[in-house]
């Protein structure tokens, strides 16, 4: 019986940001700044208690894209001056052209900082915002030659975030069922993967690391 592959990249959508009445929100950034330098500017104070934390800034999006005038909307937990890293690191941020934000805008931004900071562990975002994912034919190129009686298989795999939001250094963390074949095909979607500079919270992602959820779902062709 021949079989024909349906695949669905799962978990890969890229969310649309719903902005205050007054300011829009951005999901697309042509520059950001990198995990590395979200812990240079993490207070000292937040690093010693390892707080995680945050704040919301409002800005205005000048002619080159970058933005300027930010102000502290909020920032939680108080008292650790999250606000004004914030703040230094949107000085690093540029709108993207095409993200559908005009120059003098006024716009939201969300940025954060985890706990992980604090330490050495590697960080894994939990909310990367997808950019570019692979097309139903991309998929259809990875899937094994042999048929092996499998028709669901999901793969996830492990990756750095590289410039750009580009994949790099991607492994195999785990595929279900094992040893079908099914992993390294999801290896060579990676290239067209893309994910946002900052996740949905607001965390710098380049030095970062993501998952990423592939699910092949098989279908027998009727005859």
């Amino acid at each position: 019986m021949r079989v024909r592959p349906f695949v669905v990249l799962a978990g890969m959508i890229l969310a649309a940001t719903a902005g205050a009445a007054a300011a829009q929100g951005v999901t697309a950034w042509s520059d950001a700044p990198t995990y590395a330098e979200a812990a240079v500017v993490y207070p000292a104070k937040a690093k010693a208690a390892g707080v995680a934390g945050g704040a919301k800034l409002t800005c205005t999006v000048s002619y080159s894209r970058a933005l300027r005038n930010c102000e502290i909307l909020n920032e939680s937990p108080a008292g650790y001056r999250l606000g004004q890293a914030a703040r230094d690191l949107a000085t690093r941020l540029k709108v993207a052209r095409g993200a559908g934000v005009a120059s003098n805008a006024e716009v939201e931004v969300d940025i954060a900082f985890p706990a992980q900071l604090a330490g050495h562990a590697p960080y894994v975002a939990p909310d990367p915002v997808w950019m570019a994912t692979p097309s139903a034919a991309d998929f259809q190129a990875t899937f094994p030659k042999a048929e092996n009686g499998v028709n669901q298989v999901k793969v996830v795999l492990l990756c750095d975030v590289a410039d750009g939001g580009a994949l790099s250094g991607c492994g195999v963390e785990s595929e279900t069922p094992a040893g079908q074949g099914y992993g390294a095909g999801a290896l060579a979607l990676a290239p067209k993967i893309r994910v946002g500079l900052l996740s949905a919270s607001g965390v710098p992602l380049v030095g970062a690391k993501v998952r990423v959820p592939v699910r092949y779902e098989l279908t027998p062709v009727k005859p």
